[in-house]
């Protein structure tokens, strides 16, 4: 073999070397890893307190939370319970919320159930959507509102919003019977 020959074939043999090592790297290579920081967590219990006392709890099947923990997601929450003076006062449950954190602001879409505990006589809620304001201090039930506060009948109600600072509850649609005290 001619030393021009030698020196073409080892060339070659050293370019072939080259491309299949550049083609070999890249067979290993990992994804990047995902642009979406989100955490789950599945099945869990989650409360809030206040300085000295329990504000609330509940159970919920699976709860999704941005990277900051400023907007939670939480599906089937069950087993809720609201606290007044330290003392349980509503119980809770609803197929999904959105919680934001910082606002203390909420939104409830699904079946929702509110119910009181220990109140003579026993009153409770039923909706599928709600929307709750900290700011404003306004809850804002924007579907059929079936209402039960120990009448013979429910009030129904085709959607309710109630202003906590002033009291003031705008009802529209309104049907059936309600008993105050």
């Amino acid at each position: 073999m001619s030393p021009a020959r030698l020196v073409a074939f080892g060339g070659f043999a050293v370019a072939a070397f080259i491309g299949w090592g550049i083609y070999r790297a890249g067979l290993g290579e990992t994804p990047p890893p995902p642009s979406n920081t989100d955490i789950v967590f599945h099945e869990g219990i989650a409360h809030g307190e206040r300085i000295k006392t329990r504000s609330w709890t509940a159970d919920y099947d699976r709860l999704v939370s941005n990277a900051d923990q400023t907007v939670l997601d939480l599906e089937n929450v069950r087993n809720g319970i609201i606290f007044k003076a330290g003392k349980p006062y509503l119980r809770v449950r609803a197929a999904h919320m959105s919680v934001n954190t910082l606002t203390r602001d909420f939104t409830v879409t699904g079946p929702l159930h509110v119910e009181t505990i220990d109140a003579k006589p026993p009153r409770s809620f039923d909706t599928n959507s709600a929307r709750w304001s900290d700011a404003e201090q306004r809850l804002d039930l924007d579907k059929r509102v079936s209402i039960k506060t120990g009448a013979a009948a429910p009030l129904i109600v085709g959607s309710l919003s109630v202003d906590i600072k002033t009291g003031q509850i705008e009802m529209r649609d309104v049907t059936g019977a309600a008993r105050f005290k």
